[in-house]
């Protein structure tokens, strides 16, 4: 429980507080009155409106007195930090907010951490913000003193600020508690910290108020999670790239989230690797505490069939876990994997993501839950003692979701991630009414009884099935935490695409704000991030929005969507003339840009089968799609890919065409694509148009020269140009296709390459053509 020892009188007193004894319970959320602090002396700390000091320097007669941090946009203290690479980081970060805020650049020293007292047990780094810019360095040892009570008996992550009008401490136990401290202070101070800091968002993913002078009051605060497994996942890993790692760990550890997954080499394909970014992703992670997971879907991705044939007797897709000589090839693989990269603390021991295992398996070991236990508790046991700083984890998912049976029980060390997938989200997990989720959740309640050990949720909230649909079930979620919470469930973990990180923004923070504290009120949390994000003016018209985009799509008809995504837009619409900053605004109109997508992508579905109007509504949606994959609201994955072609077209979910090409463009800093995407020329008939069009990937600005070229006698007028694009401004050419007497009749494509001005070559991009 996130809880608060003593008083603090800058606290705000946010719907949902209780105070029993000395202990109060503080309610982490979007507080209202974050926007419009310039000019104000003492940023104002309470959930109403702003309050302005009586003079620039000092608090009005009578009131608390306080630590002065900037006068005038000048230091007036000194930032210190004592501890590992994640504490300097942590301190670094303080100074750089307020400076942001103020304008002052604060000194920044090391600090001698135990000159006047012991560091408290589990304490591995400290952030001291002292009044005053002279040389002192060191910590008092009575704050210490302090902090270790405060700490005593509590998880790691647990963080405390301490302190008055001479300083601030601000600590924790473990790597990341020090810097989870600093945050909380900023979050104080007005600060938001709403999305990651990708590209489609302009400068707008956080707020950061702005105030010439600046004097914080005494505080008191201790905050503790209530889940130790507060995880963030790559998963598939479409748009995930080395530039788009560094701002999602920030804002993970700004989120209070602990660990990332990203997995090892998704389906095997060697498209979504974790070498691929290792660099990046250990680079990051290290200077934040945050721990790594990867493994994933796949024994075969260290035991490939093709490499090891005589391991797959049984016929596949699982190896011959019965066989002793596979098994301990399987284990040494994984092994030597980690070995290699000492970086990784979880390893995700999960089976193929396959309906069921073969039939020799099943004889064997009577449940495919059975089976997975031999290969997992057998990882578990050599990890032990050949690498004890790494944990397993298994999944309870498909064919697996039911605990094993009590001969093969799973060893207690190893971590369980339950995966519901088939579940309903318009109601809870555990609510009895929704027939679709009780058998899920009396399997979950199975595990917690048979299982001593961690189990986690992984939950589904933005699926790739949805295409980017705008689904926010917030009071799904907070009822499925509440469950989860009491049967004794410890952590949590959903997957991301920075594709559509903006659809999914406030699902996103709410999920990691639960993983804190479990009994958020997640009403009022949506209500103070509507005000914060958009505005007083324009939070009712985007309650609207978020009240209309709530339902599951599968388990809605398509004319209902289509009428709520319509309603939606309409108040999207409204919101925009309401929103009253550039930052509103900017969210705004992406999200319109993803209604969009959402709307052509429901005008498939009312169309007749095998209709010339299905085909028109199916390119209209590649185009919309195709349009907006960079804007952070529309993911170009395999079930969109589908979606927008026929069934004849339709390409495997294996298929690596359809996922590197998403790989690559997001990794250029430009691309560009054909549209429409398929073309049908007549020999020797009229031209047709296709549009050349260009993007900005990284939203800096660029200057795309283009080529386009054909099979013999085909001719594409003109055949080349430039288009300078910057943000959400794609720029386009029109080109006339021909196709003479001489070119064959059939089914080819048309090229379409794409450089920079430097020579940085792009991804190239196709048009399906067919010649008759």
């Amino acid at each position: 429980m996130s809880t608060s020892r003593g008083t603090d009188p800058g606290a705000p007193r946010n719907q949902g507080d209780r105070v029993n004894g000395t202990s109060e319970v503080r309610r982490r959320g979007f507080l209202v009155g974050a926007a419009g602090l310039a000019g104000a002396t003492v940023l104002p700390l309470s959930a109403a409106a702003p309050a302005t000091a009586a003079t620039a320097t000092t608090a009005p007669a009578g009131a608390a007195r306080t630590l002065l941090v900037a006068s005038g946009g000048r230091p007036a203290a000194t930032v210190l930090w004592w501890g590992g690479d994640s504490a300097r980081f942590a301190a670094t970060e303080l100074r750089d907010y307020v400076q942001r805020i103020t304008g002052a650049t604060l000194p920044l020293r090391a600090a001698a951490g135990s000159t006047e007292g012991a560091v408290p047990a589990g304490v591995t780094g400290l952030v001291v913000l002292r009044a005053g810019t002279g040389t002192g360095n060191t910590v008092s040892g009575n704050r210490l003193t302090e902090a270790g009570q405060e700490l005593s008996g509590a998880p790691e992550d647990t963080f405390t600020l301490l302190g008055d009008d001479q300083d601030i401490l601000l600590t924790g136990l473990g790597d990341r508690a020090p810097l989870y401290a600093v945050y909380a202070l900023l979050e104080r101070l007005g600060v938001r910290f709403f999305a990651p800091a990708f590209p489609a968002y302009e400068g707008h993913s956080e707020h950061v108020p702005r105030v010439r002078t600046l004097a914080l009051p005494a505080v008191h605060l201790t905050d503790r999670p209530d889940w130790e497994f507060r995880r963030q996942y790559a998963e598939e890993g479409f748009s995930h790239t080395a530039q788009s790692l560094p701002p999602l760990l920030d804002w993970m550890a700004k989120n209070r989230l602990n660990t990332f997954v990203y997995p090892t080499n998704y389906l095997g394909l060697g498209v979504t690797t974790y070498d691929g970014v290792r660099t990046v992703l250990a680079r990051e992670a290290a200077k934040r505490g945050i721990r790594i997971e990867t493994g994933g879907h796949g024994y075969d991705s260290f035991l490939p069939p093709a490499d090891y044939p005589q391991f797959y007797a049984s016929g596949g897709p699982l190896f011959d876990i019965y066989n002793p000589e596979a098994l301990d090839a399987y284990i040494a693989k994984v092994v030597a994997f980690l070995r290699a990269r000492p970086e990784i603390t979880v390893f995700d021991c999960w089976p193929p993501d396959v309906p069921k295992f073969q039939k020799a398996i099943l004889d064997r070991y009577g449940k495919a839950a059975n089976a997975e236990s031999v290969v997992v508790n057998k990882l578990a046991q050599v990890l032990r003692d050949e690498l004890p700083g790494v944990r397993v984890e298994r999944i309870a998912y498909n064919s697996t979701i039911q605990p094993p049976d009590p001969d093969y029980a799973c060893d207690p060390q190893v971590v369980v991630d339950f995966a519901p997938y088939g579940r309903n989200y318009d109601g809870s997990l555990g609510d009895p009414a929704v027939s679709a989720n009780t058998g899920l959740a009396k399997a979950l309640g199975a595990w917690r009884t048979s299982f001593r050990g961690s189990l986690v949720m992984y939950e589904y909230y933005r699926r790739y099935r949805w295409r980017s649909q705008p689904v926010r079930p917030v009071d799904t979620i907070a009822a499925d935490v509440a469950f989860e919470s009491q049967l004794g469930v410890n952590g949590i973990g959903m997957y991301s695409e920075p594709g559509d990180w903006i659809t999914y923004e406030h699902v996103q923070s709410l999920v990691a704000a639960l993983a804190w504290d479990n009994s958020l009120d997640a009403d009022a949390y949506r209500d103070g991030y509507l005000q914060a994000r958009f505005g007083a003016s324009a939070a009712g018209s985007m309650g609207e929005y978020y009240d209309l985009t709530r339902f599951d799509p599968d388990t809605h008809t398509v004319t209902k969507l289509h009428d709520n995504y319509s309603q939606a837009s309409a108040a999207l619409k409204t919101a925009a003339a309401q929103a009253g900053d550039d930052s509103a605004r900017t969210v705004i109109d992406r999200l319109r840009r993803g209604i969009e997508v959402n709307l052509a992508d429901m005008s498939i579905g009312l169309q007749p089968a095998g209709s010339p109007e299905l085909a028109a509504a199916r390119a209209a949606y590649r185009t919309q799609l195709m349009s907006n994959r960079f804007n952070g609201v529309a993911l170009p994955n395999t079930q969109a890919w589908w979606r927008g072609h026929s069934e004849d077209d339709a390409v495997p979910y294996s298929d690596t065409t359809v996922r590197q090409e998403a790989v690559d463009n997001y990794s250029c800093p430009a691309a560009g694509f054909g549209d429409p995407g398929e073309l049908t020329l007549a020999r020797g008939g009229a031209g047709v148009a296709l549009t050349v069009v260009a993007q900005d990937v990284d939203f800096t600005g660029h200057t795309v020269h283009w080529t386009a070229s054909g099979p013999d006698g085909i001719t594409l007028t003109p055949a080349r140009g430039s288009l300078r694009v910057r943000g959400t401004r794609s720029a386009s050419h029109r080109v006339d296709a021909r196709a003479d007497a001489s070119a064959a009749a059939g089914d080819h494509r048309i090229t379409l390459e794409f450089r920079l001005v430097d020579g940085t070559r792009l991804t190239p991009a196709y048009v399906d053509l067919t010649v008759e």
